[in-house]
């Protein structure tokens, strides 16, 4: 499949975010090899990759400029704890989000195996909380990085689709 068709693909199959999944390496990369596979004879290796890559189009859920939307659930991501909150503004090449309340599940009991200097949670993961919108809750701003195809950058804080509100027990 050469550039031209998977990229008629691409906007077949995800019209809004086209032009992201383009700049996206892993998926463009895959059907770049499909093709070199099939041009050596590799049929069977080029249509696996193509079918995969193909599988990652449908499954592009990244919170992109053409998909955010005022009232849309996001995470902030931190290092390893993470803040649920809701978009509350958007410009073309920024979000603003307002912290939301999230409210631990009660019956969530972290259990920690001591040791060291430190004790570790071994069940972190079964984590779940309730979510509330916060009037008082803390507002950021958050721009497009054109370079990494996200909201924030690396080392700094980012945005991802949905609310997950995560405490890391063992940073």
């Amino acid at each position: 499949m050469t550039r031209e068709e998977y990229s008629k693909l691409i906007k077949e199959l995800a019209p809004e975010n086209a032009i992201y999944i383009m700049r996206c390496a892993t998926i463009t990369s895959g059907f770049e090899r499909a093709e070199s596979y099939r041009a050596s004879g590799k049929n069977e290796l080029a249509d696996s990759l193509e079918k995969e890559s193909i599988e990652r189009v449908k499954k592009f859920n990244k919170l992109t400029p053409a998909t955010v939307k005022v009232g849309d659930g996001v995470t902030i991501n931190l290092w390893s704890d993470r803040h649920a909150a809701t978009v509350i503004k958007v410009t073309a090449k920024t979000v603003t989000v307002r912290r939301d309340k999230a409210t631990l599940n009660p019956d969530f009991k972290p259990e920690f195996i001591l040791g060291g200097f430190a004790a570790h949670c071994t069940n972190q993961s079964e984590q779940s909380y309730t979510y509330e919108p916060d009037e008082k809750g803390e507002v950021r701003t958050f721009h497009w990085s054109d370079k990494f195809q996200r909201y924030g950058q690396p080392g700094n804080l980012t945005l991802s689709k949905g609310r997950h509100e995560f405490y890391d027990y063992n940073f």
